[in-house]
């Protein structure tokens, strides 16, 4: 008894253990790692419509159509961004100080402290702040090529993947593997382009509200608003507090715009993030806040903003791939949010609805 509690401890220690030095790995290699996993992201997000093309040409070809697709596509959101987030910096010291202005105002109605504004500074912060994001992202553009090359060797040998299946596994593993892979596959795709649908969507009502509120720069923060929307939570929640804030900078003492702008930004975030999202998702997307938390601040420390974007998309493979090894089961269903458990004695009892499902949204 004794034994079998110590060899469990150790087993436990030398998981910890391992964890920690992949962690250290991954973020001392860093420049090599993280353009892989983005790549690999990218690759289950284009497949189907490699795929749409590869029926109407030679897959070589339509791999190459989608990646210069892709190349425009981030050229245009690269350039967007980084021009509009200048734009934003330079006019920065105006905003502040209309909020000194304003605060000062408000402290002499109310006879607040006068040192209150010490409390409330923003330029330097928020400009060190933005540059900082800026920054990652021009790196992350530095690092694109490699991403590309990434993109296309895994479009191009896809076909190839359920032969090599074929030929590496025999009997019963093979059709084990074959159906852990097209779960894994069809889930994650699935997360993605659910995600991307309702991030876009989010993006685009805030920007149409802001810009009928006529909030400055609208359209960067319904950029950003696309962005963030893939941190759970934080991400957006930072969007609504940013834009609240602008919005009471710009306007006031006028009240009507502030108010909408507190209405309406709520509003989007709990119809598209709290309900629409959940809805499409489903059980798909059956992660413990808690370990939403935990791989948000892990993630965050490997590989720093980027790491929060991926930390989800991470979070969800992993536990995909736990609950369909028998071994590591235990560990997938810890990671879930509790609201799909039920006793499963299969675990592929609905993978052929699931198929079914993939090749119709295909």
């Amino acid at each position: 008894m004794i034994l079998s509690m110590n060899t469990k401890l150790t087993t436990v220690f030398l998981g910890i253990i391992t964890l920690i030095a992949m962690g250290a790995v991954l973020h001392i290699l860093q420049t090599l790692f993280l353009p892989l996993v983005i790549a690999i992201l990218f690759s289950f997000i284009l497949a189907p419509l490699v795929c749409h093309f590869n029926r109407r040409i030679p897959r070589f070809l339509a791999v190459f159509l989608v990646i210069i697709i892709l190349i425009v596509g981030l050229y245009l959101i690269g350039w967007f961004f980084y021009t509009s987030i200048n734009a934003f910096i330079s006019v920065l010291g105006y905003y502040q100080d209309r909020f000194n202005i304003i605060v000062r105002e408000i402290s002499q109605r109310y006879n607040l402290p006068s040192d209150m504004m010490e409390a409330f500074h923003l330029s330097n912060g928020l400009r060190s702040g933005l540059l900082s994001f800026s920054i990652s992202f021009v790196s992350f553009a530095g690092q694109l090529i490699i991403v590309l090359f990434f993109v296309v060797f895994m479009l191009l040998e896809n076909p190839l993947s359920e032969k090599k299946m074929h030929l590496a596994f025999k009997g019963s593993s093979r059709d084990r593997v074959k159906k852990i892979i097209k779960k894994i596959n069809h889930q994650i795709t699935r997360y993605l382009s659910i995600k991307l649908a309702i991030s876009g969507a989010t993006g685009f009502l805030v920007g149409v509200s802001l810009y009928f509120i006529g909030l400055d720069f609208y359209l960067m923060w319904a950029f950003l608003a696309i962005l963030f929307n893939f941190i759970p939570s934080i991400g957006s929640t930072f969007i609504m507090l940013a834009t609240i804030l602008m919005s009471f900078i710009q306007f006031y003492p006028e009240w009507n715009p502030i108010l909408a702008t507190m209405i309406i930004m709520p509003l989007i975030q709990m119809v598209l993030g709290n309900f629409l999202d959940p809805k499409l998702q489903g059980n798909q997307l059956d992660l413990s806040p808690v370990i939403i938390l935990i791989s948000l601040v892990f993630w965050g420390w490997i590989w720093g903003i980027a790491g929060m974007f991926l930390a989800v998309p991470l979070a969800e493979t992993i536990k995909i791939i736990c609950i369909n090894i028998e071994v590591l089961k235990p560990v997938g269903i810890l990671m879930s949010s509790g609201r799909a458990l039920e006793p499963v004695s299969e675990p592929y009892m609905d993978i052929e609805k699931d198929e079914k499902e993939h090749n119709e949204e295909i």
